[in-house]
């Protein structure tokens, strides 16, 4: 193609003098400017001829002399369109000083259909396909055929095919100016590195070496997360990784002399790395120079690094700049407003062994905040995104008040974590400095559509739960897109029905920010629940269990012990009216009598959450503290209970409920997160001779939804085992509950976060206090997986196999079947 172009440049300007035409030769004079009188376009197949002229750069009119720069131009301009084969312009006819110009082309075939060649599988083929994104019509183009190969080889050499061969051929076609590709690849067998050899190493183990290198590993069965296979762009970081892993030992000098890479058979390679130690080093001493703000003893302490300690180069930047824990010199110098403090160690003497280091401080003034902005947020509100933050104008600039006002905001739930970022304006002169907080919304409001068949009838279930929800633009038409949004509230609507059987309708209303200036929340909720043996209201024989109720509750943020508490205080009225005339109706609801029966009762949830954020927390914990009471009636009203009928007992519900549930998060590696995970409740009575109610008791085993009982129990999830199996008659009055989960996330796009999980689980339910054991558990173990999207919210399915027996059956639990919605284990 090169060649043709010069061709083409020397047909204008090697004979542009005199140009041969049908009835002559054309004499043209170089100093001579000419005006162009028409230009004619020969052989642009398809392609609209004014197009191509205004491609060009050449239009009528136009004055130039032959040669000239701007028929060069001319031509390299359609050369590179990639859409001819060839390219020419000739001047076809001279009238005293005009000209006519003929365009003369030769179009790229265009592709008509390809095919592969080779020993590919349909999946292999389908990679390819979405790889190089060929399809009909294309122009094939040299480019096209030479990045193709290209994207191929690189595809199977990721995948470990060192060895590839890519080789697309076009194939004229029988239809016009067409051609066929046959795209011919073998991938040869995979490559995978049979040994690391490190030659020239000593001072440390060759097994530590190896697991340095975090993606480039040799053939073994228990390399379960990583592969062997050779891939170069890892190989190349690796090395990196081995030499920060030397210099962490207190080898400063060490270095790589050569590597090679050589083939021991068909499907095998092995490395050899050859490795200049060097000797080891420790610091010796350590001194501080230019610091006024904070002195030399609590720098020291800091920095955390004796004389006579191992010399690590990466721990004393860590240790200085930036600890994951906050724990450096820098975070407290930029936590009490020195944006402009720099911070440089310099190593003033090596001898033998040993190194001092001097740390040179410039502290410079301190910098206060002068705006906040906040850009991205095309539907939540400003003030919804600013009483999130902890960064005021006129406070001084503090980087872990920004950590955590990007926490915050990752928690609200309404942003995608991935884009969330904060830049910095400083102004040394006026010290001060602009922040600007980046966000990108994604969707949040979640809509739940069900509709199922179970025990001969139709089961359907419509939920819709708004988040970043206006009630103030409720009556705004325009702000109707399709909901009115942005101030952070919560609405939620759910009812479910399989017809006479079971209804339940509830309705909920969440602000979080009460008056707008603190963080004080307010939830109120209604609801009404039924239950019965499906026939008529009006049925004689119709038994059932109805419950209407009303909920009301303040939530407020605390600053001591620190501002991660939250305390929640309810209040809430509901009424049951059991008209079984036998306790529960032989329908699961255990020990149910006939009567209304009113439950007056307050809530208080002592709660404490420092995760780094909300789906798949790495970091940080949980922990939640519960007591719910009701007035002790009995105990004040000087009532004999001893004589009353149970309907007469419990009309008025008494008891006092206790939880605790706490969650740790730790992370491994990367994506690579342990979950551990403890739970405990008791339900406790004021009156021996009344006894602990029948409703509200705890409901141990399976899945942990619902299903359809609607007494007030508490449902508490238990893999491995079915549904409320690990109950004993009427409901549990204490429980407890362990488990600990290895989760690996598999994708974090904003529009489907999914990991996967595996658990040992380990729990029981018991009828008092004098039963308990907390040694005593019902035990499984098992995977599952979990997929949050913002329309559906959390959405799973986990395989357990429960490992002991289930109350009155025989044998183990065995293997279970668990479907997710909604909420966590």
């Amino acid at each position: 193609m090169i060649l043709k172009r010069f061709l083409a440049l020397f047909l204008v300007f090697g004979f542009s003098a005199v140009i041969a035409q049908e009835n002559g030769p054309i004499k043209l004079n170089p100093s001579i400017e000419y005006e162009v009188a028409g230009i004619n376009v020969v052989g642009g197949g398809n392609l609209d001829e004014s197009v191509i002229v205004l491609l060009s750069g050449l239009a009528v009119g136009d004055k130039l002399s032959v040669p000239s720069e701007k028929l060069q131009k001319a031509i390299n301009t359609l050369w590179d369109q990639n859409i001819f084969s060839d390219v020419a312009i000739y001047v076809v006819n001279v009238q005293s000083n005009r000209i006519f110009l003929e365009i003369r082309l030769a179009a790229l075939p265009k592709l008509s259909r390809f095919y592969f060649v080779g020993d590919l599988s349909k999946s292999r083929i389908n990679d390819i396909r979405e790889e190089i994104q060929i399809s009909r019509g294309m122009v094939v183009s040299e480019n096209l055929v030479v990045s193709s190969e290209s994207k191929i080889r690189k595809l199977f050499i990721d995948k470990g095919h060192l060895n590839v061969k890519a080789k697309l051929i076009p194939e004229p076609d029988t239809a016009g100016n067409t051609v066929s590709l046959r795209i011919q690849v073998d991938p040869g067998p995979r490559i995978k590195i049979e040994d690391i050899r490190f030659i020239g190493a000593s001072a440390l183990p060759e097994k530590k070496l190896r697991k340095s290198m975090k993606e480039t590993k040799r053939v073994n069965y228990w390399n379960i997360f990583k592969s062997s296979k050779f891939i170069k762009s890892n190989y190349k970081e690796d090395k990196e990784k081995l030499v920060a892993f030397y210099n962490s030992q207190g080898y400063r000098d060490m270095r790589i002399l050569k590597d090679s890479i050589y083939a021991i058979n068909d499907n095998r390679i092995m490395l050899d790395i050859h490795v200049e130690e060097g000797n080891k080093f420790y610091f010796r001493n350590i001194s501080w120079l230019g610091n006024t703000k904070y002195s030399t003893e609590i720098l020291n302490r800091v920095l955390r690094i004796n004389p006579g300690d191992v010399y690590d180069d990466g721990l004393l930047n860590e240790r200085l700049f930036f600890d994951p824990a906050g724990n450096d010199v820098s975070s407290i110098y930029l936590d009490n407003g020195y944006l402009f403090f720099n911070l440089t160690p310099v190593e003033t003497a090596i001898e033998n062994d040993s190194i001092d280091i001097e740390l040179r401080i410039r502290e410079g003034r301190q910098a206060t905040i002068n705006k906040v902005r906040v850009a991205g947020n095309d539907r939540t509100n400003d003030n919804v995104i600013y009483r999130e933050l902890r960064t005021r104008p006129g406070n001084l600039f503090s980087r872990s008040e920004i950590q955590r006002s990007m926490r915050e905001l990752s928690q609200l739930g309404y942003f995608d974590q991935q884009a969330l970022d904060v830049k910095f304006d400083p102004d040394p002169e006026t010290g001060t400095v602009d922040i600007e907080y980046s966000v990108e919304e994604r969707s949040t409001s979640q809509l739940e559509l069900q509709g199922g068949w179970g025990a001969n009838m139709i089961i359907g279930t419509l939920g819709l739960n708004f988040t970043n929800f206006s009630a103030r633009n409720i009556f705004n038409k325009k702000a109707w897109q399709p909901l009115p949004t942005g101030d952070g509230q919560t609405i939620s609507l759910r009812a479910q029905s399989n017809g006479r059987w079971f209804q339940s309708y509830n309705a909920s209303f969440t602000e979080p920010w009460l008056g707008g200036r603190k963080p004080r929340s307010l939830t109120g909720s209604v609801y009404r629940n039924i239950q019965s043996n499906g026939l008529p209201r009006r049925d004689p024989g119709r038994q059932g269990l109805t419950i209407t109720g009303v909920n009301l509750g303040l939530g407020q943020r605390l600053k001591i012990p620190d501002d991660y508490f939250t305390l929640f205080t309810s209040i809430e009225y509901k009424q049951l009216v059991s008209t079984y005339t036998t306790p529960g109706g032989g329908f699961g609801l255990g020990n149910i009598p006939s009567g209304i029966f009113n439950n007056f009762n307050i809530k208080i949830l002592l709660g404490r959450n420092n995760t780094d954020v909300p789906i798949f927390p790495t970091r940080g914990s949980v922990f939640n503290l519960s007591a719910e009471f009701t007035p002790p009636y009995s105990l004040i009203n000087g009532r004999d209970y001893s004589d009353l009928s149970v309907a007469e007992r419990f009309r008025f519900l008494e008891y006092h409920k206790w939880k605790f549930n706490s969650s740790w998060f730790t992370q491994l590696y990367k994506n690579l997160v342990v979950r551990s995970h403890a739970e405990f409740g008791f339900m406790g009575s004021y009156n021996s001779i009344i006894g602990v109610q029948p409703f509200d008791r705890f409901f141990v085993g399976g899945d942990g939804l619902q299903n359809f009982f609607l007494d007030g129990r508490e449902i508490i999830a238990l893999r491995g085992y079915p549904n409320n199996s690990i109950t004993p008659p009427g409901g549990g009055i204490l429980y407890n509950k362990f488990n600990i989960e290895l989760r690996y996330l598999l994708t974090n796009n904003p529009s489907a976060q999914i990991f996967l999980l595996s658990f040992l689980e380990g729990g029981n339910n018991f009828s008092s206090f004098d039963d308990y054991n907390p040694f005593l558990l019902k035990r499984s173990a098992g995977a599952g997986i979990r997929i949050f999207m913002p329309m559906f919210g959390l959405l799973g399915v986990d395989v357990g196999h429960g490992f002991d027996n289930v109350p009155g059956q025989p044998g183990r639990s065995g293997w279970q079947t668990h479907f997710i919605i909604g909420q966590q284990f």
